[in-house]
């Protein structure tokens, strides 16, 4: 049972780092871009989609470096779910 908790909060953690560099990473590049919001209203700032997606692999592969190894394949089962709510 310990094994199951202790597997289910490192999880946690990695998806909690993988959102935050995720965040990180589009800041910088709504920076370096000076992508302004859509409307004043929303406040939205959208990157192009090619441009996040490579965004969204750079997070993904951080994680995986930042992980022992014997996380790797949940780490990846993980990943399309991940992807689904960014």
């Amino acid at each position: 049972m310990a094994s199951f908790t202790n597997e289910k909060t490192m999880m946690g953690i990695a998806h909690a780092l993988f959102m935050n560099r995720l965040h990180l990473l589009r800041l910088t590049e709504v920076v370096r871009l000076q992508i302004n919001p859509q409307s004043e209203a929303s406040g939205i700032m959208e990157l192009p989609s090619e441009l996040d997606k490579e965004m969204q692999q750079q997070a993904f592969n951080f994680v995986l470096q930042s992980f022992p190894k014997e996380f790797s394949l949940l780490i990846h089962e993980a990943k399309s779910s991940w992807m689904r709510l960014t």
